[in-house]
């Protein structure tokens, strides 16, 4: 093989690697994670876990969440929102619209997906319900929420005495220049080197 087509299949290589450490956009890696927790209530009573957001009409809201617990996960409007809390009965009025609704579910993986119709504030709704039933040892449940990164959530206090919750945190991924500016530069490195050597 000459060094000129060794050249070549480096300077491809050179093109191709960076492409080949970016990660999969179905693998939802560019999306933004919170993790929360939030105290079991009282038996027969439910803790609110309210986080608003801030978006505009047509812009796609997305992702996926993880709960140790089975839940009731909302998207509503703030007007729904503050229905909802002025209620005070762990349930939905007959009034409100959700925009998204995801009843009684726990796991992993569980998917959500809406259009936003209107510019405005919304808020992401988890219900956790204590049914007297068993419940988790540690005393509070866990919940890991991914969400658009073009979105900043905002952790709501509500009051009344269905309502508790606790720490949230929220972590974004890194884009980790050197996945690219390493294979690169080996593969510049390497072509430099042969250029050298085809000169003497």
């Amino acid at each position: 093989m000459t060094s000129k087509a060794i050249i070549s299949i480096l300077l491809l290589l050179a093109i191709f690697i960076p492409f080949l450490t970016v990660p999969n956009a179905n693998s939802q890696s560019g999306a933004a994670h919170t993790v929360v927790t939030v105290n079991t209530p009282p038996p027969q009573q439910c803790a609110l876990l309210p986080l608003t957001f801030l978006a505009q009409k047509s812009q796609l809201i997305q992702g996926y969440f993880t709960t140790d617990v089975t839940v009731d996960f909302y998207i509503l409007t703030q007007n729904d929102f503050n229905a909802f809390v002025q209620e005070n009965t762990c349930s939905l009025p007959q009034s409100a619209y959700p925009l998204f609704i995801l009843p009684q579910i726990g796991g992993s993986n569980n998917i959500y997906n809406v259009a936003i119709p209107t510019n405005g504030t919304y808020c992401i709704l988890f219900v956790y319900r204590n049914n007297g039933l068993s419940q988790i040892a540690s005393g509070y449940a866990t919940i890991d929420l991914s969400y658009p990164q073009s979105i900043t959530l905002t952790q709501v206090t509500t009051t009344g005495t269905n309502s508790s919750m606790m720490s949230i945190s929220t972590t974004t991924p890194e884009f980790y220049v050197w996945s690219i500016a390493l294979p690169l530069t080996l593969c510049i490195s390497l072509v430099a080197v042969i250029i050298r050597r085809e000169r003497k």
